[in-house]
Formats: C-alpha cells, structure tokens, sequence
C-alpha cells in the first residue's frame, strides 16, 4: 500500500512552555513534508581490512521540512511568525512536534512520534503576485523520541 503524505498528521505545541500541551495541525498552511534521519557516520579502515572501511551508525539528527503558505489566522503560522519565536534565540524556538501515521504502520494500527525540537530556517519567502507568500519551517530533533506503535 503507498502511503500519501496527506494521511500523515502533523502538530505543532503552541503554548510550549504552558502546563498542557496545545497541539495545533501543521497541515492547514504546509503543502509538503520530508523527513530525515540524519545519520552520524563513523568510518573507520583497520589493516586487517586490506584497503576497505567499515562504517557505525553512531546517532541521529532527525529533521522534517515543511513548505507551504502565509495564511493568516492559522494558529501555528501565527505563533511560528510571532516576534518572540520568529526573532527569538534558545528556549524561544523550542517546541514539541508530534507526528502520527495511519497507514503503513506495522500489524496496521496508528502509531506517533513525539519529538521535541528546535525550529529553524523559519522563511517567509514571497512569490509571485498572484499567489501566496511561501513560507518553510525546518524542525530538527533535540534528544530521543517518544515512539509508539510504530
């Protein structure tokens, strides 16, 4: 079965630094997403392996883009755009974002990721006169996931 990205869902915690969670959807202004591991490589060539290397994978940078439009209104554009996310540094641009999968999950049930991290490459990118300004937020993972049912 192919998995559309459409059957992804994808949050965001607005109020990050508040006693609950508020989790608010990704998937009204982002169009796209892409997820990446990030692999930490290490590589080594040993003697005893006449020439050839031999790589570990020792950690991970998980990062997921998303590319979508300026609409205003949608909670997670105006708290991404906020000057206090938007121009801020450290505690400022750190979230939650939660991730859940419908299909493709193994023995077919739902599972999700929570991950905290960090936002960056925040841009509001303009575009053509008669189309919306593009804006791109790139999530990169801090610290081990909450995994289930994946």
């Amino acid at each position: 079965m192919v998995e559309l990205n459409n059957q992804i869902t994808a949050e965001l915690d607005i109020t990050p630094g508040g006693t609950q969670r508020t989790w608010r959807s990704l998937c009204t202004a982002f169009k796209s997403i892409s997820r990446s591991l990030g692999e930490n490589v290490y590589t080594a060539s040993y003697l005893s392996d006449g020439g050839f290397s031999s790589s570990e994978v020792t950690g991970l940078n998980f990062t997921v883009t998303f590319r979508g439009d300026y609409i205003a209104g949608d909670p997670v554009i105006e708290y991404i755009f906020s000057k206090d996310v938007l121009y801020g540094v450290g505690d400022a641009r750190k979230t939650k974002l939660r991730l859940t999968k419908k299909t493709g999950v193994a023995e077919g049930g739902t599972g999700a990721v929570i991950w905290d991290v960090t936002m960056t490459k925040i841009q509001e990118s303009g575009g053509d006169a008669n189309e919306p300004n593009s804006v791109t937020l790139e999530l990169k993972g801090a610290g081990r996931p909450d995994i289930t049912g994946l």
